[in-house]
């Protein structure tokens, strides 16, 4: 009896002791869906796990539906890491919903550019950029003869009733309202000057969502607008004569972020994760297959890609418009009221 049940125990101990890597090596990632989730499958996802062998269970949704299951789940997250874009990001930073991340575990971080690297008020990080997305110019090369240089351009008399702009329910909408009430002479709870500017623009529709935009300049609806380099560019690669140009005025940019969630019962593979997504080699993936500008630095690119970033082929992090999300997002709800009682279209 005595030396069966010690085999018993250490069958069992055994067991247990097989059973804790296993565990240890899995994650629970929330990415998005769409071409972007592809990407950060194929580009980070795929190969931490050839790497590694850990496995990796996505959790697919846009920044809002994480946000609010990181709410959920707070205490005890299913989740362990999470990518939430910019805006949304600084909300789940100040709910508590994410952790610090470490340049001491995180040693990649040494290697990206400031702009990349998100720290609250008290010095943590609790983001890190994985590609800069930009809301510029977008135009049909044949129908536009005079192409457009800046956002301004959109109130040309050429351009009546065949141009596009995101509406607030558009990640973009408040932000590129905000840019423009801004350069009209307005300011932070001075948004009469952008109302009355957007009040003149003779605009085909607003847009909530980018693929409304993107089925408008198919079909030839709007020859031009203000959306997003990544969708023109998709355009572009299936044949149509779409082109996107940086408006001189600078692109309201916006990102995509990884965050290390609060909690987590597997914050060392979390952390290796992390330093592997933001490590040269998936910067440049990332950047050849959605066009994002890279945040880490020295990152190899083609031709193509360069020419296609957010900040154009000769252009940095310098050139864009990189936006105050804390103070937006204290201003959001008023823009958005405004617009729907004073500039949309009942």
């Amino acid at each position: 009896m005595h030396l069966k049940a010690r085999s018993s125990f250490l069958m069992a101990s055994m067991a247990a002791a097989l059973a804790a890597p296993a565990h240890a090596q899995s994650l629970t990632v929330a990415f998005y869906g769409g071409e972007w989730g592809e990407a950060i499958q194929s580009c980070l996802v795929d190969p931490f796990t050839k790497s590694t062998g850990a496995k990796i269970t996505p959790d697919p949704g846009v920044s809002t539906v994480t946000f609010g299951k990181l709410k959920q789940q707070k205490g005890s997250p299913v989740i362990d890491v999470a990518w939430i874009d910019g805006g949304v990001s600084e909300l789940a930073a100040a709910d508590g919903l994410v952790d610090d991340i470490s340049p001491n575990t995180v040693a990649n971080i040494a290697n990206m550019l400031p702009e990349g690297v998100y720290k609250g008020s008290g010095g943590g990080i609790f983001a890190l950029s994985t590609g800069f997305y930009s809301m510029g110019l977008v135009y049909n090369t044949k129908e536009v003869k005079n192409p457009p240089a800046s956002f301004a351009d959109l109130w040309k008399p050429e351009f009546a009733g065949v141009s596009t702009a995101p509406s607030p329910t558009n990640a973009m909408g408040v932000p590129l309202f905000m840019h423009l009430n801004k350069a009209a002479g307005g300011s932070g709870g001075n948004y009469a000057p952008g109302v009355a500017k957007y009040k003149t623009l003779k605009i085909s529709s607003f847009f909530d969502a980018s693929g409304a935009a993107t089925n408008s300049f198919q079909s030839g609806e709007v020859i031009v607008g203000a959306h997003y380099a990544s969708a023109a560019w998709s355009l572009a690669d299936k044949g149509l004569p779409i082109t996107y140009v940086a408006p001189k005025e600078g692109a309201p940019t916006g990102d995509i972020r990884v965050h290390l969630v609060k909690g987590t019962k597997n914050k060392e593979l979390a952390e290796k994760f992390i330093n592997f997504v933001v490590a040269k080699e998936q910067a440049s993936c990332m950047s050849e297959k959605l066009y994002v500008g890279p945040a880490t630095k020295g990152v190899a690119l083609t031709d193509k890609a360069k020419s296609r970033l957010p900040w154009g082929k000769d252009g940095s992090v310098a050139n864009l418009a990189l936006i105050n999300w804390t103070e937006l997002n204290a201003q959001r709800q008023a823009v958005t009221d405004i617009w729907n009682k004073e500039i949309a279209r009942k």
